[in-house]
This record gives C-alpha cells, structure tokens and sequence, in this order.
C-alpha cells in the first residue's frame, strides 16, 4: 500500500493556512496542522492521518512542541497582523517579528535537516507583495515579511543541489481576520485561491518566487 504524502502546515485554522489544511486534506495528504487557537472549521481534521498541534510559535517551547520529523510538504505560513509604522510611539514591529520573523527562522531549523537527510521534500514560505509596495500604514509589518523574503532566499541558496525544493507564494491582500472591522476592497483575493495557488506549486514541482494577484 503506497504510504499518504505529508504536510505540515502553520497557523493552520484560520485564513490561508486553514484553506491550505482543507486543500491539501482532500488531496489526500496527511496533514499536521500548528495552531495557537483550534478555530471553527475543523473539515480537514476528519481526514485521515490529520493531526492538530496547539502552539505558540512565537516562543521556543511553542517550537519544541512541533514533531521532529520528515514531512513531503512543510507550509510555513503562520503570521500575525497590526497596523503601525517603524517610527510609531507603539512599537509594532517588535510585536510582530517573534511569530513573523522568529518562529519560521527557528522552525526551518528544526525540520529542513530531516529533509535534507532524505533528500526531498518541498518548502512553501507565505510571503506577501507589500514587500513590493510598501504600503505607509502597515511598514511594520511588511519589514517583516521583508526580513521573511531574506529568508527564504538564504534558505533557497543553501537547499541548492540537496534536494529539496522551495518556494516563496506572495500573494496580494487576502480575505482573512485581520480584516475583521474593516471594508475589504473588491477585489480582495479569497483564501482558497491561495492555497490552490500553493497545491499547484507543490503538485507542479514549481520553486522561486511566485505573486499572486486578483
């Protein structure tokens, strides 16, 4: 009997990671999914080999509490959202860089080697295209998605010839709860359409950076 592929996926009970735990549930991956809340959609948790991690991301033990295993897919995509700028009186980037910046950098450390070893597998890093932009009401944030993409550049040059490929999916403003209380613009992409765009990735064997826009 051929084994199920694996996937591990962060942030996975709301907005993209959700979708992602959805998609690649029905695709017949046996998803791990990391979260700090269990959320209210838990359809991919039926599926079978489908497992919940409750976690904090942002701090070490949070980290220790994710499987040291090889999995065929890791999704790093848990990240948190606040609007400020780097010269503000509240220090938002200081808020966000422990779960945007941290947790992916001490995350890689802990599951690439296992896939390294094995000499397979996929990254898929969730990005942004503010780093293009740069929106003024939201610099905090996008600096760290920015120190993100450096990254997962180091992290594409070092994985070079070992194996394993990578990705860097930026997808454009995305219908999520970090919306919540604001009017979305129309043209706002759906979560699904991001993880489709991440199935593909990993079913197509695609690496480098790829944009996704409405």
């Amino acid at each position: 009997m051929t084994t199920a592929p694996t996937v591990l996926i962060t942030g996975a009970t709301r907005g993209i990671g959700l979708a992602c735990a959805t998609r690649f549930a029905r695709g017949g991956y046996r998803v791990t999914g990391v979260a700090r809340t269990t959320g209210s959609d838990g359809e991919w948790l039926t599926a079978s080999g489908a497992a919940l991690i409750e976690a904090d991301l942002s701090a070490p033990e949070g980290i220790a509490k994710v499987p040291h295993r090889a999995y065929d897919v890791v999704i790093l995509n848990a990240a948190t959202y606040t609007p400020g700028g780097m010269l503000d009186a509240e220090d938002a980037f200081e808020d966000l860089l422990p779960l945007n910046v941290l947790a992916n950098h001490r995350l890689a450390r802990r599951l690439l080697p296992k896939m390294i070893e094995r000499k397979k597998g996929h990254l898929i890093v969730i990005g942004s295209t503010g780093t293009d932009s740069w929106p003024q009401h939201m610099t905090a944030y996008v600096a760290t998605k920015y120190a993100l993409r450096g990254l997962f550049r180091a992290w594409e040059i070092e994985l070079t010839g070992m194996g394993v490929l990578s990705t860097l999916i930026s997808p454009g403003a995305t219908l999520t709860s970090s919306w919540d209380g604001e009017k979305p613009p129309a043209d706002i992409l759906l979560p699904a359409t991001v993880a489709q765009a991440v199935w593909r990735a990993v079913e197509g064997g695609d690496t480098g950076r790829l944009t996704i826009l409405p």
